[in-house]
């Protein structure tokens, strides 16, 4: 349920062609072009369609092409048909759509077609540094396949190529993204994503009896192209990037800290409680309310322990602790001990040692998070008395399925979650966390519940609105709590994905995109109509249970940052409504395009006025 702090080893080693896609030229739409299109303004409004595979994930990618030919005939005519028959109201819903098109061109070979698509899609990109960096070195790699000759000619010619697009951008747009990039290359693993597959992808084929979504079979698709082409070509884009890390090492301004304001201990100013609503939280590390919390384990039943626990991931925390920062250092194009631990885990990591490791990770991230998450939230405020609600979900890649009892018992659990802040006295609590229906939909076709797509929808839609209903009724019910969500970190519309919190519309809501600590918006934030303020989500640094300190990024660390300055207000002002602290926020924050970047410093002198 909870979208994970540390992305599963197949999302990062897929991760660069994820964001460059591969688009197919769609010349099937142009005599529709003119007719009226039916608008889709939420995820649940796109039709559902299985397809019928003929051996298990695994053995297609490995397999002949040919064995793919029918259905991925039948996929791209239905990609190409929704595209031409819906206005579609979320950008990254609509280029995933011609990715999986682009994914599809490319298998075939049909590489003209697909590279001239990558332009239209960089068109679509409304993020700075994606619409310089979008499909860029797919391109580069089709026109090299184009262009034909031996291997070396190739990579000269996909060399050459990057190292003049890539130094040609402006650095400080692109720099972020290009050292992610290099990191993403550098942990591509074929044993990783074969044993990832066999563990989630096969499985749920299996379940399916090989009747599977579509995204299945992009997924297929998708991983085949990265064998193929990818890291045919990983080494040389490595190369390139790093030369491009060496000549830049000049840091970004920083926009974000002059805008922060520490209160002194001796500040005229009263006790607030901070509420963290997240994964578990360490609260012996500051300074707790009379309420220290409750805590609800994978079933939506009370627990005692507030820190998620780690279970058997317990024995290898030291391990793990090394190699969350190593990816985080190779995401920075840092090459640290631990960055290169990382990469010697991975490099020797063999396919049926890959399901413990990501499980690992998950677990730590949890571990991690929720802590993290309340040093953000009470930086700089001496006042704030945290109280926390750990919600303990399970870190497994095969999902949970989905039944009305549990649905029922987390609805009550959000309920008590609010009661609990409530009784604790609460002014904010911050909600670093988010899903939509289309994850119970997922575990449902994953356990094969349902027998169509259709069904599977409503039976998922029915689920999700018993536990959205209570959330939102539960937080209606507490008018003098002021609860901060993070928006997303999939780079597509809240409220489109039907995503709670992030996407609910409600008086005491404040919902929170990220930005860097230049101000620009990141390349991993959701948006959308309720995102209505942004605040610094990258490599922000904060504690983990027990005290030690790392950078994490995501809208997770941006929402506290919105938290916290609510905090600050409710402690220099007790008689602040809700409704009057959350348009200070607002009216003290910087418009910046569809960046809205909170000021606390701005906000505060805005109260001060107000004597």
């Amino acid at each position: 349920m909870q979208k994970k702090i540390l992305c599963t080893l197949i999302a990062t080693t897929m991760g660069v062609m994820a964001t460059t896609p591969l688009v197919l030229a769609d010349t099937a739409t142009a005599p529709v072009a003119k007719q009226a299109r039916q608008v889709i303004s939420k995820a649940d409004e796109l039709p559902r369609r299985s397809y019928v595979i003929s051996k298990l994930p695994s053995e297609l990618i490995e397999g002949a092409k040919g064995d793919m030919d029918a259905v991925l005939t039948t996929l791209d005519k239905d990609l190409a048909d929704d595209l031409a028959q819906y206005d579609i109201r979320d950008r990254a819903t609509r280029t995933g759509m011609l990715s999986a098109r682009a994914q599809i061109a490319t298998y075939r070979g049909n590489y003209a077609q697909a590279a001239a698509l990558l332009r239209e899609v960089r068109e679509q990109q409304e993020k700075a540094a994606d619409k310089l960096l979008s499909g860029v070195s797919s391109e580069a790699i089709l026109l090299a396949r184009q262009q034909g000759g031996n291997d070396e000619k190739q990579k000269a010619a996909v060399r050459a190529s990057l190292a003049a697009q890539w130094g040609g951008m402006p650095w400080d747009v692109v720099g972020d993204s290009l050292k992610g990039a290099k990191g993403s290359l550098e942990l591509m693993s074929r044993n990783v994503v074969m044993g990832s597959i066999k563990n989630s992808l096969d499985p749920a084929a299996s379940n399916l009896k090989l009747n599977v979504p579509a995204s299945v079979v992009t997924g297929i698709v998708s991983v085949r192209n990265m064998f193929d082409h990818t890291l045919v070509f990983r080494d040389d884009m490595v190369a390139v990037l790093q030369q491009l890390v060496d000549k830049n090492q000049v840091a970004k301004q920083d926009l974000w800290s002059p805008r922060l304001v520490s209160l002194p201990a001796e500040a005229k100013a009263s006790p607030v409680v901070v509420g963290i609503w997240d994964s578990g939280t360490d609260v012996d590390l500051f300074k707790t309310a009379s309420v220290r919390g409750i805590a609800f384990d994978q079933d939506a039943r009370l627990v005692p322990a507030l820190v998620r626990p780690m279970g058997e991931a317990e024995a290898r925390m030291g391990s793990l602790k090394q190699y969350m920062k190593g990816s985080l250092d190779m995401r920075a194009a840092i090459d640290s001990p631990e960055a290169k631990l990382l990469k010697q885990r991975i490099g020797t990591l063999q396919q049926g040692e890959v399901k413990q490791f990501q499980e690992d990770l998950g677990a730590l991230g949890m571990w991690v998070h929720g802590t993290h998450v309340a040093g953000i939230a009470v930086e700089g405020n001496p006042f704030a008395r945290v109280t926390a609600v750990g919600m303990h979900w399970s870190h497994s890649i095969v999902p949970q399925l989905p039944t009305e009892e549990r649905a029922k018992r987390t609805a009550a659990a959000y309920q008590a979650a609010v009661d609990s802040f409530r009784k604790a006295g609460t002014r904010v609590v911050n909600m670093s966390w988010r899903y939509g229906p289309g994850a119970y939909e997922g575990a449902l076709a994953y356990h094969n519940v349902g027998k169509t797509p259709d069904e599977r929808k409503q039976m998922a839609n029915k689920l999700f609105e018993i536990e959205k209903q209570a959330l939102e009724s539960a937080m209606k019910g507490a008018p003098d709590i002021l609860f901060v969500a993070g928006a997303g970190n999939e780079d597509n519309s809240a409220d489109f994905a039907q995503y709670i919190p992030a996407g609910l519309e409600l008086p005491n809501l404040i919902t929170v995109g990220a930005v860097d600590q230049a101000g620009t918006e990141t390349g991993f934030s959701s948006f959308g109509k309720t995102v209505v303020v942004h605040a610094n989500g990258f490599e922000v640094d904060s504690y983990m249970p027990g005290g030690e300190k790392i950078k994490l990024s995501g809208t997770s660390m941006a929402s506290p940052q919105v938290a916290n300055l609510a905090g600050k207000l409710f402690a220099i002002k007790p008689e602040l409504t809700v409704a009057e602290a959350k348009a200070l926020i607002l009216k003290g924050a910087e418009r910046r395009g569809r960046v809205n970047l909170i000021n606390p410093k701005a906000t505060l002198a805005l109260l001060g006025q107000q004597g």
